[in-house]
């Protein structure tokens, strides 16, 4: 029997799966990593942890499920985006990962507003100019650590790094090469007009292929590292929240996948590239390489939940049970939170609009109000972001009959009810909760032959496991209390303008 692996280079964890060729699921594991923070608004990684982290966990896989080595035959990679490490020719990492989350090159995006109209990157890139995003930050790099940039050969996604590392080759797909700002969507290939007004050179970018594409063989001393035979293919891979649908199964049209996770990114499937003229909702290439993605790159959500485990339940030992006693108390609320409202933007917002100056808002706060409420309030504020991406994609023509909800946070049943009250679509969860590194492992699936394609692959594999419909009731209260959330964020819009954060300061100034 033929196995693949899927390896999900997240943000606080690599997770892995083994999967068989009859669609089962033979054995996860998983290795933690850690996040810095050095200055406000900044967030980094050290791309050593990947590695060691893949070290620790594939030999562990395969012990697990009893499979020998030689059983594996092929390997896939996901990795979050917008993010890069610069490499040395050889390998060196040069300087940390900046993540996703980090907001530090503000200035930056001043500069390229100078150069194109957001208007005419946004049609052009189908992405906001927004310091999330990964051009951004290489104009950071180049400003602010010139000598880095001068030495840096590739300037690598995480996928890409890891990818290198198992087989020598600098390769990235479509997905993560639409997370950029500097990739033509439409016509899928860098686009020479982002790369002239930026000056970036050609030659630090990764090439783009397919990512059911075999990127290259696994190197000998990778083999030895992983106690897996060298020689095994391995796929180019996608971007973590593309790995997430395919694995989801979203990868037709009238499915939103909502990626419960320290962000949390939903998108839906397209037939072909669509443009939301609101901008709440990015246009980017799918990881099936005949479709296009319209998401929301995804609101802090899990990370606010996790910042207030750890900052307010701190006498609770064990994760999994903090967790659990979040959701019971904030169960005991009422819908609505007793007029406790949260704006989930501890580190920005990308719901209900794009705003790097927002920052998280508890609103109504009275002396009756428990830690249960707050709890429940974090749950609400981020269901009320969900709706405002789905609205979008209503407006921009598209039918949504369900919301399939991944991730950690899917395991929940209060955080899916609350999210189906608010949006009034039934939010299903699937067998497997944790979709991204699947999604990675198909795709490996599909390129080495065990599927022919990823519709083969995820009809074998995806599984519906249980349904939570809208309950009218609560829907008709969260009407009204959406509209609050929305009234309320808006009124602080110029507060956020007023009162830039220090963060924001420091990164200026960097």
């Amino acid at each position: 029997m033929g196995c693949v692996i899927g390896c999900d280079i997240g943000t606080q964890a690599l997770k892995a799966v083994l999967w068989g060729e009859e669609g089962r699921i033979l054995s996860t594991e998983t290795s933690k990593f850690v996040v810095d923070y050095p200055h406000p608004a900044w967030a980094e990684q050290d791309p050593t942890q990947w590695w060691r982290a893949m070290v620790e966990v594939i030999p562990r896989l395969c012990q697990k499920a009893g499979v020998a080595p030689h059983s594996v035959v092929a390997i896939g990679v996901d990795g979050t985006v917008d993010g890069f490490v610069p490499v040395a020719e050889g390998g060196e990492t040069l300087a940390p990962y900046i993540l996703w989350m980090d907001r530090r090159a503000a200035r930056e995006c001043e500069y390229i507003a100078s150069l194109i109209n957001p208007k005419r990157l946004f049609n052009l890139t189908g992405l906001n100019l927004d310091a999330s995003h990964t051009a951004a930050k290489m104009l950071w790099l180049r400003n602010h650590r010139p000598e880095v940039y001068k030495r840096a050969w590739k300037l690598m996604p995480s996928a890409t790094y890891i990818v290198y590392k198992l087989t020598g080759e600098c390769v990235l797909d479509h997905s993560n090469a639409s997370s950029t700002m500097l990739f033509d969507v439409r016509a899928r290939e860098w686009s020479v007009e982002m790369l002239g007004f930026l000056g970036i050179e050609p030659d630090l970018l990764p090439e783009v292929r397919r990512g059911i594409d075999i990127a290259g063989l696994l190197t000998s001393e990778a083999a030895r590292a992983l106690n897996l035979p060298a020689g095994i293919p391995v796929v180019v891979g996608c971007g973590d929240e593309h790995a997430a649908c395919v694995g989801a199964g979203g990868i037709e049209p009238g499915i939103a996948v909502d990626i419960l996770g320290t962000a949390e990114p939903v998108c839906m499937s397209a037939y072909g590239p669509a443009f939301d003229e609101s901008q709440l909702v990015e246009t980017h290439c799918h990881a099936h390489p005949e479709r296009w993605l319209l998401e929301n790159p995804g609101f802090v959500s899990g990370g606010n939940y996790r910042w207030f485990r750890d900052n307010f339940y701190v006498h609770i030992d064990s994760q999994d049970a903090s967790y659990e006693t979040l959701n019971r108390e904030a169960a005991r609320v009422s819908p609505g939170s007793d007029g406790l409202i949260f704006l989930p933007c501890m580190m920005g917002a990308m719901a209900p609009e794009w705003n790097d100056k927002a920052r998280g808002v508890f609103f109504g706060l009275t002396l009756a109000h428990t830690r249960g409420h707050m709890a429940r309030a974090l749950l609400e504020g981020a269901a009320y972001a969900l709706r405002s991406v789905i609205e979008s994609m209503q407006r921009m023509g598209l039918t949504v009959h369900e919301i399939r909800a991944v991730g950690g946070g899917a395991k929940s049943d209060l955080l899916r009810q609350i999210r189906a009250d608010v949006t009034g679509i039934p939010v299903t969860s699937l067998s497997v909760t944790e979709t991204t590194g699947l999604g990675a492992a198909l795709l490996a699936a599909v390129g080495v032959g065990l599927c022919s394609d990823l519709k083969e692959a995820v009809n074998c594999t995806i599984k519906v496991a249980r349904v939570n419909e809208p309950n009218l009731g609560n829907k008709a209260l969260y009407d009204q209390t959406y509209q609050n959330f929305l009234f309320l964020y808006r009124r602080l819009k110029e507060c956020f303008e007023r009162c830039p954060s220090a963060g924001l300061a420091v990164i200026s100034r960097a």
